[in-house]
């Protein structure tokens, strides 16, 4: 060792007192340089705040657990994330797959999702032998101390205040990782949870959120987190007019749902903007309804009580009757309606005229590919005959023999057995009972159906020919969508906002069998591709998902799932693993909502009272 290091050591180690004899104050917030100057100055330090003995206790009491590294390492990745909490036995019995929990940072707050539960032994001990066995099965009890039980987070988002004034609550990415031994936490705060899963704070009510059947509950009064739809033009067009799908098994709510959601979009203020007018309309519901059941939406539901109605205003849900509610029905030989509510009925007849442009109005499924071109060919020349058009008049036109010469023999536009197939199908004894019947024409009395603010229910149930009731359908779907799209559209469709309520969607919105099904499916894909534009939006209901036409089904954002059965469905509406498993087991009333455009996917809970007359 050299003199200098020896001198130096023993420089350093004499007595303290000394020390403090000889060096004068100084002040170490300052460090000099060689110079004498004042080189950096260091920061105080500030200890974090210390929350008061009934601050900790609060918070003590709340906590579900802390984040813990005794399991597994904390970390978080671009792809993912690992975090793992330790949740204290007096919480574990409240701690589901699915909680949502907060972990605060001090200045932010994680929001989390719990998507998988542990148990862990907490001493080494082998409970797989016969003599454990049979003690615990005598005793049947389970000390909750010797085991851990293990939550692990799925992070969502992280919580902020922009400003750090508290002027609004933002959401980002999970960029942060939290601390070990941070509590866990619920979130009993609404807007945090709304802002967590991006759920807007007005719009049209669907349900309240739960998770696993159970609704979540907050401090707020009422305590319930109402799911909305966006309803407003601050961020793109309403989505309705991004359409809507409710599907369900039979028996799982879908038409009581349905109504409390269509109600929703009845009220006074809702308006609508169209393209190329500076007046904002109230939408016209118009409903396709095999069940006849649509039309109590004209009268209150004598079952709510003052206590319902307190909670319906607190959460800007609308109910009770929409009184300008009306009934058309169509006119059938042989059948009569008599109709479930005291709503106006109005009577109309599909005229044969329309078939002209919707040939697959009397071109069953089934026809070949020979026979649906040559029943195009059959109309238009039918039609540029002079006179009146009915369906009596085409059925003598191509039974003719000297018109069957015509096109088999001498032009040879159609096949002979083409020929004969077409006469054979197009003379169906239905058709007979459904056109031109003794009742105004539907394309006589638009005005009335299309009106701002109404509700139009085309009641189908008490006709027995499913062949008839399809007619009326397409006839409906048919004359919103050419009058949509047509730039000379009839004024009382092109210029109100339609909602198209198609109950049994899959009958008429099904993937294409033949030309005619695909002029159809193209036709409406069409319109669901401008519905924004057109101010139209279809409110497709259904329990056969898998049968839409994908071309359809690719255009519609909002996706209301109920208890479904069928695997092929629930393959279908492609939705996360885990919410996926959940759709066998959702009880009445119980539904995932998929919308990527309003929020993230979520489980919600319906009313359990209709906001309208159901029976």
């Amino acid at each position: 060792m050299r003199d200098e290091d020896i001198l130096a050591f023993a420089k350093n180690n004499r007595n303290a007192d000394d020390i403090n004899d000889e060096k004068p104050e100084i002040d170490i917030s300052a460090k000099e340089t060689n110079y004498g100057e004042v080189d950096e100055v260091f920061e105080e330090f500030e200890p974090e705040q210390v929350l008061s003995a009934s601050e900790e206790n609060k918070v003590s009491d709340d906590a579900f657990g802390i984040i813990t590294t005794g399991i597994d390492p904390l970390e978080i990745t671009e792809s993912g994330a690992r975090i793992t909490g330790y949740i204290t036995t007096s919480h574990r019995p409240n701690v589901r797959l699915g909680t949502y929990v907060i972990v605060p940072y001090g200045d932010e707050d994680l929001f989390a999702r719990i998507w998988k539960l542990q148990y862990l032994q907490e001493f080494a001990v082998d409970d797989a032998t016969e003599i454990h066995s049979r003690r615990m099965l005598r005793s049947n009890t389970t000390d909750e101390v010797d085991y851990k039980f293990l939550a692990y987070l799925d992070p969502t988002c992280i919580l902020y205040e922009p400003d750090g004034k508290g002027a609004g609550l933002s959401r980002r990415m999970s960029d942060r990782i939290p601390r070990p031994n941070t509590p866990i936490l619920p979130v009993t705060d609404k807007k945090k949870i709304q802002t967590g899963l991006n759920i807007p704070d007005e719009g049209i009510f669907l349900g309240h959120l739960s998770v696993g059947g159970e609704l979540v509950k907050t401090h707020a009064v009422p305590p319930t987190v109402p799911y909305y739809l966006r309803n407003d033009y601050s961020m793109g067009d309403p989505l309705i007019f991004r359409h809507m799908l409710v599907c369900g098994s039979t028996g799982t709510g879908k038409t009581f749902l349905t109504k409390n959601v269509l109600r929703q979009f009845m009220s006074e203020d809702n308006r609508y903007k169209l393209r190329g007018s500076e007046e904002n309309r109230n939408p016209c519901l118009v409903i396709m309804d095999p069940q006849d059941e649509y039309s109590q939406l004209f009268e209150d539901n004598p079952e709510i009580t003052d206590e319902d109605e307190f909670k319906f205003r607190a959460e800007n849900i609308n109910f009770g009757a929409c009184k300008n509610t009306k009934t058309f029905v169509a006119k059938v030989k042989g059948e009569a309606y008599t109709g479930r509510s005291r709503a106006e009925q109005i009577e109309f007849t599909i005229p044969f005229d329309m078939v002209r442009n919707n040939s697959w109005l009397i071109a069953p499924v089934g026809m070949t590919e020979l026979q649906y071109a040559g029943i195009d060919v059959l109309l238009d020349d039918y039609f540029k005959k002079g006179g009146k058009h009915t369906y009596s008049g085409f059925t003598e036109f191509i039974d003719d023999d000297i018109t069957r010469h015509y096109y088999t023999e001498e032009t040879h536009k159609i096949h002979e057995s083409s020929y004969d197939g077409i006469v054979r199908r197009v003379k169906n004894r239905a058709f007979s009972r459904v056109f031109d019947q003794p009742a105004r024409p539907i394309n006589e009395i638009l005005e009335q159906i299309f009106k701002p603010g109404q509700v139009s229910v085309f009641p189908t149930e008490y006709i027995t020919n499913s062949r008839i009731r399809d007619i009326i359908t397409l006839t409906l779907m048919s004359l919103i969508v050419d009058n949509k799209l047509s730039t000379s559209g009839e004024a009382a469709v092109k210029e109100t906002p339609i909602i198209l309520g198609l109950d049994e969607a899959h009958r008429y919105l099904a993937k294409a069998g033949g030309e005619h099904s695909r002029r159809l499916i193209s036709k409406f894909a069409d319109a669901a591709r401008q519905g924004r534009k057109e101010g139209l939006g279809l409110f497709l209901i259904t329990q056969d998902p898998q049968d839409i036409d994908d071309t359809i089904f690719k255009q519609i954002n909002t996706r209301v799932i109920l208890n479904l059965s069928n695997d092929a469905a629930i393959s279908t509406m492609k939705v996360k693993k885990e919410f996926e498993k959940r759709i066998p087991y959702l009880k009445k009333g119980q539904m995932i909502v998929q919308s990527p455009d309003n929020s993230d996917i979520v489980e919600i809970m319906g009313l359990s009272r209709c906001v309208v007359k159901h029976v």
